[in-house]
C-alpha cells in the first residue's frame, strides 16, 4: 500500500519548480518591451502594471520556498514536518499542479490525514466537470478512505456522487460508502439521507423508487444510530403513503430489528457522549475510551460494527502502536468476508493490508513488526521465507529507538528460523547458528553495552545447542557467558535453568555448577538454589554427595542470613530473628546461641532436610546489598560471545578448586606507587598490554595491569604504571588517544577526589572565536569538516565529539583562529545541510559549572537554601532516575530529616555575621518554603 520516495523523483520536482521559476521573468520582460514601446499611457496601465510586479515577486518568493523545502525533504526524507510546510507552501501558491505535486510527494511517504484529504478534495471536487474528470477524482477519495476510515471525507464523496449525472459513478460511489459509512453511529444517518436523495433525484417519484427506499430505510434502521427514530417517522410515513405501491414488507421482522438496534444505540450513546467530551489531543484517554467502548458493546453488535469503532479508534489515535495492534489481532479473529462487500476499503482489507496501515503510522514499532511476521508466517506461502527478510530488511532502516525493540524483533525472526530449519540437515543448522551470531554482533553494534543485557539472545541460542542443534559443549560456552555478563549471576532462576541443560550431560559437572552458582555475589535467593542442588543429590547422588551438599548449602546459606539480619535490623536493633531448620533438620545445629538473658536463639536456617525446600524469611536484599568483602555488586559487563573451548578445559575452569571466585573484580585495586600510576579505561575487550604500549611510545611505561573478569576476559580497564612520577602529567596530556577506533581515557589515581587537579582542559566560558556544531553526519571526520569550514578563515583546532565506542556523537567543536571568521562561518553555515544532515552552527557559549566542592561562605549558605527550600538539583542533566530495587538515602542514616532541616535553619545566620538576627516568624517562612 505505500511506497518510498526516490531521492531522483525530489530531484526531478526540483528540476520542474525551477523551469516554472523562470516563466514570471520572461513574462515580465515581455511586459517591459510592450510598455516600452507603446506611444503614451495612462495612469491607469501604471497602476496594474505595479500589481503585475507585486503578484510576480510574491510568486517568485513562494517558488524559492518551495524549492528549498524540496531541497530539505531530498537532504531528510523522515522529516514529516517539511512534506506538511511544502504542501501549506503550495496551498498559498494557489496553483492546482503544486498542490497535487506536493500532496503526492507527501502521501508517498506518509499517509495524508483526513484533514489534509479533504482540503486538496474539495478543490479537485469543484473543479470536475465532465465524467472523465469525476472519475479521477473518485480514484482519489478512495485512496483517501485506505488511508483512514474519515466520515467527513465520506460525507464530500457523497456530494460528489450527487453532483455527478452518471448512474454508474454514482452507483459505485454508493456501493463504497454505505456499507461502511452508514454504520457510523454519528454520521451514518446523514450518509443513508444524501443515498435516499440521490436516488430520487435520478430515478423520480416511480413504483420502483419507492421500492427501493423502502428498502433503504429498512436497511438503515436495523443499524444503531443517533436520530434513527426521525428516520423511523419517515419510513412509517412512506409505507402509509404509497402502501398500494410498495411490496415486501415484512413488519415482524422489520420491528424486532429496530428494537435490537434502539436497545444497542441507548449503551453507545453514552461512550459517543464520553468520546465527544475528550480534548482533541488526549489520544491515551481517546484509546481507553474506544477499549470499553468496545468491551461495553460487542455483545450487542455484528463484527462490521465492532471493526468500525476499531477504525475510528485507529485514525484518532494513529501513532499508538498498541490500539493498531489491538485492530490486528482482532481482524485475526474475526476476519470480514470481502466477497459480501468487495468495494468496502475497511471489509476488503486483509491483516496484512492492515499491519502494512499500520506501520506506515508507525515506523519504530517492534510490536507491528511481530505481528506481520507472524501473519506472514501463517500464509504458508512459497515466498514467506523471503517476505519475511524483507521484513528484517524494513527493521534494519526504520530505525527502532529502543534496544529491547530490536531485541523483540531478533528474537521472533530467530524463533520463526528454528521453526523452519530441518534439523536433520548440517547445512541448515549452521545457517541458524549463523543468524544467531548476526543477531548477537548487529546488536553489539548499534547499541553497545545496552544491548540485550540478560543475554536472551544467547539463552535461546544455548538452549538449542543442548536440544536440536546437538553441540552441548557450544551451549555450555553460551550458557557461561550469558552468566558473566551484567547481573546474570545473582539470578538464581538463571543458574537452575543452567543446571537443568547442563545435566543432560553428566553429574560431575552439574554439582561443579551447583557449586559455584552458590558463590555468586549478590545472589539473590540463595535458598531456592541450595534446594534444587538438594532435590539433585537425593536423585542422582551417593550419601557423601548428599551430605556434602547439605553441608556445603549450610554454610552459604548461613553466611547469608546473617547479613540479612545484619542489613534488616540494624546496629541499633533489639530484634532477633527466629530460630529455623537447617539442612539436617535439626533446629539450631550450626547456628551461634545469642547470650544466655535473651529470650530468643538466632539460629541459621538454610534448607529443610526432609523436603529440600528453602525456608521463607521476611528478609529482603536491596539493590546496593553489600557483598560479602563489604564490596558493592560487581559492575555491569559487556556481554560477548565466548571462544568456544574444549568440554575438559571449561569443567577445570568452573571447579572451585582451580578458578578465582568471581568477587576477584569487584574488589579491584592497583598495584604499586599510586604516585607514578593512571588509571586507563574505555578499552576494547580485545586490547593487550603490547597495544597499549604501541599507541603510546612518548612514555615510559613500566608496566600495565588490565583487570580481568571472572571469566579471565578484559574487562575495558586498568592501571599504567609509569617510571617517574613526572610521567603522570605528561599521560594526561594524552587522554582520548584513540586506539582501534576507541579513544582510551587517562585519569588521575588520587583516591581523594576533591584533591585532583582539574582535568577538564576546555574552556567552559563563552568563546566567540569557537564553533559548536551538530546535526554533523556520523561518518563524518577531520579532514571533511576542516575542508567544509576552511573558506572563512584559518582554523586553529578541530575536535569530534565521539561516544565510548569513538562513534561520532555528530557534535563539533572547531575553533577559528579570528573571531571574523567564525561570525561568517556561522551566518552561511547555519542550517546548511551535508550529505542529508542538517547542520546546526552557533558561536561556543557552554553553561555554567556548579562547583560541588566550594568552600565559599555565600555558596555554602546557597546550597543550604536550597537543601531547605527543596529546589536543589544534581550536578548532572536532570532528576537522577532510581534503579530498580535503589532506596532513596536520608540525609543521615540515625538523624531524622526534619531536626536535620531544624539544624541547617539555624545554622544560616552563622554564615553571615552581616546578616540580621532573624525572628521567629522569619525562620517560620524558611521552614515553610
Amino acid at each position: 500500500m505505500s511506497r518510498t520516495m526516490s531521492k531522483p523523483e525530489v530531484d526531478d520536482s526540483i528540476e520542474e519548480v525551477i523551469l516554472i521559476d523562470d516563466a514570471p521573468e520572461e513574462s515580465a520582460e515581455k511586459t517591459d518591451s510592450e510598455d516600452d514601446g507603446s506611444s503614451d499611457g495612462t495612469n491607469t496601465e501604471d497602476e496594474d502594471t505595479e500589481d503585475d510586479d507585486i503578484d510576480e515577486s510574491f510568486e517568485s518568493k513562494h517558488i524559492k520556498e518551495y524549492i528549498e523545502i524540496l531541497t530539505k525533504i531530498a537532504g531528510d526524507k523522515y522529516n514529516y514536518d517539511n512534506y506538511a510546510e511544502l504542501l501549506e507552501v503550495a496551498h498559498q501558491m494557489d496553483d492546482l499542479e503544486k498542490i497535487r505535486q506536493s500532496a503526492e510527494i507527501f502521501a508517498a511517504m506518509y499517509p495524508l490525514s483526513p484533514e489534509i484529504w479533504l482540503r486538496w478534495l474539495k478543490i479537485e471536487s469543484s473543479l470536475a466537470s465532465t465524467d472523465e474528470q469525476v472519475e479521477k477524482v473518485e480514484k482519489l477519495f478512495q485512496r483517501a478512505l485506505n488511508d483512514y476510515y474519515s466520515a467527513e471525507v465520506a460525507l464530500e464523496f457523497a456530494e460528489l456522487a450527487m453532483k455527478t449525472t452518471s448512474k454508474d459513478i454514482s452507483e459505485r460511489i454508493w456501493k463504497t460508502l454505505i456499507p461502511t459509512y452508514g454504520l457510523h453511529v454519528l454520521k451514518g444517518r446523514s450518509i443513508f439521507e444524501a443515498y435516499r436523495e440521490d436516488i430520487l433525484t435520478k430515478n423520480g417519484d416511480s413504483p420502483a423508487s419507492f421500492n427501493q427506499l423502502a428498502r433503504i430505510y429498512e436497511q438503515e434502521l436495523k443499524i444503531p444510530l443517533r436520530n434513527m427514530e426521525d428516520s423511523y417517522i419517515e419510513y412509517k410515513l412512506l409505507c402509509e403513503k404509497y402502501k398500494d405501491v410498495i411490496t415486501d414488507l415484512d413488519e415482524e421482522k422489520f420491528e424486532r430489528r429496530y428494537k435490537q438496534a434502539k436497545e444497542a444505540l441507548q449503551r453507545m450513546l453514552s461512550h459517543e457522549n464520553a468520546l465527544a467530551a475528550l480534548g482533541q489531543h488526549c489520544y491515551q484517554d481517546k484509546a481507553n475510551a474506544y477499549r470499553k467502548y468496545i468491551a461495553d458493546c460487542q455483545s450487542l453488535l455484528d463484527d462490521d460494527e465492532v471493526q468500525i469503532l476499531y477504525e475510528r479508534m485507529v485514525t484518532e489515535c494513529c501513532l499508538d502502536e498498541t490500539v493498531w495492534v489491538d485492530y490486528v489481532r482482532y481482524l485475526h479473529r474475526c476476519p470480514p468476508d470481502s466477497e459480501d462487500n468487495p468495494t468496502s476499503p475497511v471489509f476488503r482489507q486483509t491483516e496484512l493490508d492492515l499491519v502494512n496501515r499500520a506501520l506506515r503510522n508507525c515506523t519504530w514499532s517492534a510490536e507491528l513488526f511481530v505481528e506481520k511476521m507472524r501473519i506472514v508466517e501463517r500464509q504458508a506461502s512459497p515466498s514467506s521465507k523471503m517476505t519475511i527478510l524483507k521484513i528484517m530488511e524494513d527493521v534494519a532502516s526504520a530505525g527502532l529507538q529502543k534496544p529491547e525493540a530490536s531485541v523483540k524483533v531478533w528474537l521472533e525472526y530467530l524463533t520463526y528460523l528454528r521453526r523452519v530449519t530441518d534439523f536433520t540437515s548440517e547445512k541448515e543448522k549452521e545457517i541458524l547458528r549463523a543468524n544467531f551470531d548476526l543477531a548477537w554482533n548487529q546488536l553489539g553494534r548499534t547499541w553497545g553495552v545496552l544491548a540485550d543485557p540478560q543475554c536472551k539472545i544467547l539463552q535461546f541460542w544455548g538452549r538449542l545447542e543442548y536440544e536440536a542443534l546437538g553441540e552441548p559443549s557450544k551451549g555450555r560456552d553460551l550458557w557461561h557467558s550469558v552468566m558473566d555478563s551484567a547481573d546474570n549471576s545473582t539470578r538464581a532462576g538463571l543458574w537452575i535453568e543452567f543446571t537443568e541443560l547442563e545435566a543432560k550431560r553428566n553429574a560431575d559437572s552439574v554439582r561443579k555448577l551447583y557449586r559455584k552458582s552458590l558463590k555468586s555475589i549478590g545472589l539473590d535467593d540463595p535458598e531456592t538454589l541450595a534446594a534444587a542442588w538438594l532435590r539433585f543429590e537425593r536423585c542422582n547422588g551417593t550419601l557423601d554427595q548428599l551430605i556434602s551438599c547439605q553441608e556445603f548449602c549450610n554454610e552459604i546459606i548461613a553466611e547469608f542470613n546473617k547479613k540479612m539480619v545484619h542489613s534488616k535490623n540494624g546496629p541499633t536493633s533489639n530484634r532477633s530473628a527466629k530460630p529455623k531448620r537447617s539442612a539436617d533438620g535439626a533446629t539450631g545445629g550450626k547456628t551461634k546461641e545469642m547470650d544466655a538473658s535473651s529470650d530468643k536463639k538466632q539460629s541459621v536456617p538454610a534448607v529443610d532436610g526432609a523436603s529440600g525446600t528453602p525456608i521463607k524469611r521476611n528478609l529482603k536484599r536491596t539493590h546496593d546489598q553489600l557483598s560479602e568483602g563489604g564490596e558493592k555488586q560487581e559492575e555491569f559487563k559487556t556481554p560477548a560471545i565466548p571462544v568456544l573451548s574444549s568440554s575438559k578445559e571449561r569443567d577445570n575452569d568452573s571447579d572451585p578448586s582451580k578458578r578465582s571466585r568471581m568477587d576477584v573484580d569487584s574488589d579491584v585495586t592497583s598495584k604499586g606507587d599510586e604516585n607514578r600510576q593512571v588509571f586507563i579505561s574505555n578499552l576494547g575487550f580485545e586490547v593487550t598490554e603490547t597495544d597499549i604500549k604501541a599507541i603510546f611510545p612518548e612514555l615510559a611505561i613500566e608496566s600495565i595491569e588490565l583487570v580481568a573478569s571472572s571469566s579471565g576476559k578484559s574487562r575495558g580497564f586498568g592501571y599504567m604504571q609509569l617510571a617517574r612520577a613526572d610521567e603522570v602529567a605528561k599521560a594526561l596530556s594524552f587522554d582520548r588517544r584513540p586506539l582501534n577506533g576507541r579513544p582510551v581515557f587517562i585519569s588521575n589515581l588520587a583516591r581523594d577526589k576533591s584533591t585532583r587537579p582539574h582535568q577538564f582542559k576546555y574552556s567552559s566560558s563563552f568563546e566567540p572565536n569557537k564553533l559548536f556544531i551538530k546535526g554533523l553526519p556520523f561518518n563524518m571526520g577531520r579532514e571533511e569538516l576542516h575542508k567544509l569550514f576552511e573558506p572563512f578563515g584559518r582554523i586553529k583546532d578541530i575536535r569530534i565529539v565521539c561516544f565510548r565506542s569513538g562513534k561520532s556523537k555528530g557534535l563539533a567543536y572547531l575553533e577559528y583562529e579570528t573571531e571574523t571568521a567564525a561570525k561568517n562561518a556561522v551566518l552561511k553555515m547555519d542550517q546548511f545541510v551535508v550529505d542529508g544532515f542538517t547542520i546546526t552552527v552557533a558561536i561556543s557559549s557552554p553553561p555554567p559549572k556548579k562547583n560541588p566542592t566550594a568552600t565559599d561562605a555565600k555558596l555554602a549558605t546557597g546550597a543550604e537554601h536550597e537543601l531547605l527550600s527543596g529546589t536543589s538539583s544534581s550536578l548532572g542533566s536532570g532528576k537522577r532516575q532510581l534503579a530498580r530495587g535503589d532506596v532513596k538515602q536520608k540525609l543521615s542514616a540515625m538523624i531524622p530529616t526534619a531536626v536535620l532541616k531544624k539544624n541547617a535553619v539555624t545554622t544560616i545566620p552563622a554564615t553571615n555575621s552581616e546578616q540580621k538576627p532573624k525572628s521567629n516568624d522569619d525562620f517560620r517562612k524558611l521552614l515553610l518554603q
